[in-house]
């Protein structure tokens, strides 16, 4: 079955059409899973991949606190090495991503997929946009918060991303839409028709896979 690669901006609705995905599809949702895998493969404390992301942006807020605050409860629970280098981390995370592609029916969101699995034959891989405007006055109504911040917020989550992207594919855009197979303007399509869109691809996908074996 496909495994689906979501890359979202920040506003572009990506997390609740994830969840339409995994709810309609029976897929699984793959973000902070992935985080825990990556640090257990590596044979590291979760912090230490935290630190490393963090170190990739350059900012601070690449994982979220609520994220940072789940895998901080059993630290101990992936061994004592407190550090992890540029090559371990890009061989679990890929080794990760992978076996999740390996086993398909499953939604993984964000930490490069589209780059990483961008050959993979049962991938199909979606970006999720929409106009800075919306972004904004989307996050203005949920998180109650001025323009001037969601705005600041956005930025911010942008760059990182940008930052992100270049570490896991030297050079690359992360908005360069060679690297998807989808790319929905979620200012304009609402999550329900957007998720519509994504399971057709993906079901096409598996058909293409199946003729393709035989």
């Amino acid at each position: 079955m496909a495994v689906i690669t979501i890359s979202r901006e920040l506003g572009s609705e990506g997390d609740k059409i994830a969840d339409l995905l995994c709810r309609e599809m029976g897929y699984c949702r793959v973000d902070s899973a992935m985080l825990a895998q990556i640090a257990e493969e590596a044979g590291v404390n979760v912090e230490a991949v935290l630190e490393k992301e963090r170190a990739v942006t350059r900012r601070p807020k690449l994982v979220s606190s609520d994220m940072t605050s789940l895998y901080r409860k059993d630290p101990s629970a992936f061994g004592k090495q407190d550090a992890i280098d540029d090559q371990t981390y890009a061989r679990v995370v890929r080794e990760t991503m992978e076996q999740y592609a390996r086993e398909g029916n499953a939604v993984i969101i964000g930490r490069g997929g589209q780059m990483i699995l961008q050959d993979w034959p049962t991938a199909l891989h979606v970006h999720l946009y929409a106009d800075l405007e919306v972004r904004v006055r989307r996050l203005v109504g949920r998180m109650n918060i001025s323009e001037v911040d969601a705005k600041r917020r956005i930025e911010r989550s942008d760059e990182q991303k940008l930052q992100y992207i270049r570490h896991v594919r030297q050079n690359a855009s992360w908005k360069n839409l060679k690297y998807y197979h989808l790319a929905i303007d979620t200012g304009r399509i609402s999550p329900e028709a957007a998720a519509q869109m994504i399971i057709s691809a993906a079901r096409d996908v598996d058909e293409a896979q199946a003729r393709a074996q035989g």
